[in-house]
C-alpha cells in the first residue's frame, strides 16, 4: 500500500504541478488516485481468475483509476481548478496504461514485495522414511477449478506437478495447467505425503509421475512422464529420495 501511495502522489505531483493546482488539491487527487489503484488493481488481478480477457482487464482498471477521481475531485474542487485538472486526463491515461502494466509484472513476480523472501524461509517438512498414507485418512480424488465460464474437475491422480504463484497455484497435468487461488502449505496439508512431495519452495510433484532424475552441475532436476523438468531443493531432493525410499 505504502508504494501504491507514493506512486500516486508522484502521478498527482506531475500532472497537478503541470496545471498549477494548489498543493492541498494535489494532495487530495494523490489520495483518491491510490484508492482508486488499490481496488481496481486487485479487482482485476480476482478477474483474471475467473478468465476474463486482458483486454477488458485494461479497459476497466484505466477508465476507473482516471474516471473515479474525476468524479471525486467534481465535487472537491471549485470550477476553475476543475477544468485546469480535466486537461490533463490525456497525460493520466498513459500514465494509467503503464501502472496496469507494472501491476501486472508485479503480481506475476511474487504478488508484491517481500512475497519471495518469505517462500524463501518456507521449510519443507521432512517426510519419515517408510511413511505411508493412514488409512481412512479423508484424502481428496479431484480438484475444482474454475475455468472461464465453467468449472474443471481435475482428478488428483492426474496432476503432474503443482507450481507456486504468488498467492496462486497452477496445476499441471497432460492435458494443460490451471490457475486456482491457494496457497501451496493448504495443498500440502491435504494432499496424500506419500504421492505428492514439496521438492521445492515452489513445487509440489507427484512421485507417480516422475520419470528420471538428473543433475546438471550443481542443479538437480526431476523430469517428469511428459518430458518436462522441474528444479528440486536440496532439503527437498531428502525429502524426495525419504519417500521413495533409496
Amino acid at each position: 500500500m505504502g508504494v501504491v501511495l507514493v506512486a500516486a502522489l508522484l502521478v498527482a505531483y506531475l500532472t497537478g504541478s503541470f496545471v498549477s493546482l494548489s498543493w492541498a488539491d494535489i494532495l487530495a487527487d494523490g489520495v483518491i488516485f491510490a484508492i482508486s489503484m488499490v481496488i481496481l488493481g486487485f479487482f482485476t488481478h480476482k478477474m483474471n481468475v475467473y478468465g476474463m480477457p486482458a483486454y477488458v482487464q485494461v479497459l476497466i482498471f484505466c477508465s476507473g483509476i482516471i474516471g473515479l477521481p474525476v468524479l471525486a475531485m467534481y465535487f472537491y474542487l471549485d470550477l476553475r481548478a476543475f477544468n485546469l485538472y480535466t486537461t490533463t486526463l490525456p497525460l493520466r491515461a498513459l500514465i494509467s496504461l503503464l501502472l496496469f502494466i507494472i501491476f501486472k509484472l508485479w503480481i506475476k513476480a511474487g504478488n508484491g514485495p517481500g512475497m519471495q523472501d518469505q517462500q524463501e524461509k518456507q521449510e519443507t517438512p521432512p517426510l519419515r522414511p517408510g511413511t505411508t498414507d493412514i488409512p481412512g485418512n479423508d484424502y481428496p480424488d479431484k480438484i475444482l477449478v474454475r475455468s472461464g465460464n465453467g468449472i474443471k474437475v481435475i482428478p488428483i491422480n492426474e496432476l503432474l506437478f503443482i507450481q507456486a504463484d504468488g498467492d496462486y497455484v497452477w496445476l499441471v497435468t497432460m492435458e494443460g495447467k490451471w490457475l486456482k487461488e491457494e496457497t501451496m502449505k493448504h495443498l500440502q496439508e491435504i494432499l496424500a505425503p506419500s504421492q505428492f512431495v514439496r521438492i521445492h519452495r515452489s513445487f509440489i510433484v507427484n512421485v507417480s509421475k516422475i520419470s528420471r532424475i538428473e543433475r546438471f552441475g550443481e542443479q538437480q532436476l526431476i523430469v517428469l512422464i511428459n518430458g518436462e523438468s522441474v528444479r528440486i531443493s536440496a532439503s527437498g531432493y531428502r525429502t524426495l529420495r525419504d519417500a521413495l525410499g533409496f
